[in-house]
């Protein structure tokens, strides 16, 4: 079993953290699907409970440029040069390498805010 931390910068200067006590990626057969469950914090969960449900990143496979995983029928990870686990495209990808990433969960808004982060994993 695994969990997950992420430490987000945004834009305003101030530090803000998401915590995942359920963190899992399938191995390659499964395409890397993420499951996370058990979110505290202050930045808010983003991964599981965006705005737009068809953002969520939870449960969805990896996608890369080279493979398409989102379920939208455009193809995020090749549009935006990143992987990600992308649905419908996401409000919750710390990767991009053009302009600012986007963290957003419920009563924020979709705005790329987020200059620089770190992802922690912990095996329990």
């Amino acid at each position: 079993m695994r969990e997950c931390g992420l430490q987000i910068l945004r834009t305003d200067g101030n530090w803000y953290s998401a915590e995942y006590s359920t963190f899992a990626i399938s191995d390659e057969v499964g395409r890397y699907r993420l499951t996370v469950g058990g979110y505290s914090g202050d930045a808010g969960d983003a991964l599981a409970s965006s705005p737009v449900s068809q953002f969520n990143a939870n449960g969805m496979m990896f996608s890369t440029p080279d493979f398409d995983g989102d379920t939208c029928g455009c193809h995020c990870a090749a549009d935006r040069s990143n992987g990600w686990w992308y649905q419908w495209c996401s409000t919750s990808v710390i990767n991009y390498t053009e302009f600012d990433g986007i963290w957003v969960a419920y009563g924020r808004s979709i705005i790329g805010d987020v200059t620089h982060t770190h992802m922690m994993v912990k095996f329990i």
